[in-house]
């Protein structure tokens, strides 16, 4: 019996670190997206890194305790890091793809959906910036996203964030509208 009490208090000392590094990661990449929306990419990149040693953190415990891929606060971390890992990509390159990271279909769903509101929120700073040459090119590739996640039969949480990508497609359906009755 003292095994099982042993190996319960690792497990969970393991859980709680985790929980403060994955914690860290998500708090990490978030700041490297506010950076990408104030045209900062080298903090943005170096925030990635960041962020990126944390998760490598992670992953050290979870081959201890593989249980613990599951935990919520490291999956929010994950989708946070893919998420801004898309955005960086997207404002570089002018698209994205799969970023090396989000091998788990719930992480690349979940981030993908998020990126849309980046996006968003990209188009509306570059619209009040004057620069409306960027909507349609922002419009088409939220548009591409939730069609791809169309064709999925998303559930739970999930679909959740899908239907969280379509609202981020019908704003960018109104900011389009509004640009194209003023010109």
């Amino acid at each position: 019996m003292q095994s099982l009490v042993t190996a319960y208090q690792q497990r969970d000392s393991a859980r709680r670190k985790i929980i403060s590094l994955a914690n860290d990661a998500l708090n990490v990449s978030k700041r490297a997206i506010f950076a990408l929306h104030r045209g900062d990419v080298i903090i943005a990149t170096q925030k990635l890194k960041e962020a990126e040693g944390r998760l490598k953190d992670c992953d050290a415990l979870i081959k201890k305790e593989p249980s613990l891929a599951y935990e919520g606060s490291f999956v929010a971390a994950l989708e946070e890091h893919t998420e801004a890992q898309l955005f960086v990509e997207y404002l570089e390159r002018g698209k994205w793809s799969r970023p090396k990271r989000a091998q788990r279909l719930d992480v690349l769903i979940g981030g993908l959906s998020d990126f849309t509101g980046e996006l968003v929120r990209y188009a509306i700073k570059e619209a009040t910036n004057g620069n409306s040459q960027a909507i349609p090119k922002v419009h088409k590739e939220v548009e591409s996203v939730v069609g791809l996640l169309l064709e999925l039969d998303l559930t739970g949480n999930l679909r959740q964030k899908f239907d969280q990508a379509k609202r981020n497609l019908r704003q960018m359906e109104q900011i389009s509208y509004e640009l194209s009755i003023r010109k």
